[in-house]
């Protein structure tokens, strides 16, 4: 079967559909009273070098995880618990067991990984909206951690590394790689020393080892 070749105006598409998604997740986050800190491909966008992505992506305090699913229900949006922490969110009218979420919403209390991406936030406007977005050193340190999950696919976890070489390509300095370490401190023994090679591989374009 022939594979369709994204185009330019198909990126654009996304990209206005994933838009309006946060606007809308905007005014839930206000209705609920819930912070919120933009992670995955739009917070790889900002740091490194725009893609489209199929879903929004955000930490929030796990305390406001069932108030944000009565609100999106009450607009209209299918909501499915993927996870004890993490909930997906659907396209109105769309069915959740044969599409894919349109946004993820994933406590930060799940793991001291995450409640430390979301302490290490920053404003800054993405798609237009202002926002609280993890900070470079955060985001890499988030990437690699799921790049190392066996429990996460091989395919996400070569999207994992691939936003890691987009961020590091672009900008990514000693303050950016210090906040990145203190971060892999809290994951396993030996996870700081796993980083700094992955990021010194794919700044010598050497292959990366999962």
């Amino acid at each position: 079967m022939a594979q369709t070749i994204p185009t330019i105006q198909h990126y654009y598409e996304v990209m206005d559909d994933r838009a309006r998604m946060i606007s809308e997740l905007r005014e839930v986050f206000a209705e609920v009273g819930s912070n919120h800190v933009l992670i995955g491909g739009l917070a790889a966008g900002h740091h490194g070098r725009p893609r489209a992505t199929i879903d929004v992506d955000f930490l929030v305090p796990g305390t406001k995880l069932r108030g944000l699913v009565r609100a999106l229900e009450g607009r209209g949006y299918p909501v499915k618990q993927f996870l004890p922490d993490m909930i997906r969110v659907f396209a109105r009218g769309a069915d959740p067991a044969t599409t894919e979420s349109i946004a993820d919403l994933v406590s930060k209390d799940a793991n001291p990984v995450l409640r430390a991406a979301f302490d290490a936030a920053e404003p800054a406007k993405v798609l237009g909206f202002q926002l609280n977005v993890v900070k470079r050193g955060a985001f890499v340190a988030l990437k690699f951690h799921s790049a190392v999950s066996p429990k996460r696919r091989i395919e996400d976890r070569y999207v994992d590394i691939a936003d890691i070489g987009r961020v590091i390509a672009k900008h990514f300095d000693a303050d950016d790689l210090e906040l990145a370490r203190s971060i892999a401190k809290k994951m396993y023994p030996g996870a700081v020393e796993e980083l700094e090679k992955m990021i010194e591989d794919l700044r010598a374009g050497r292959p990366v080892s999962m």
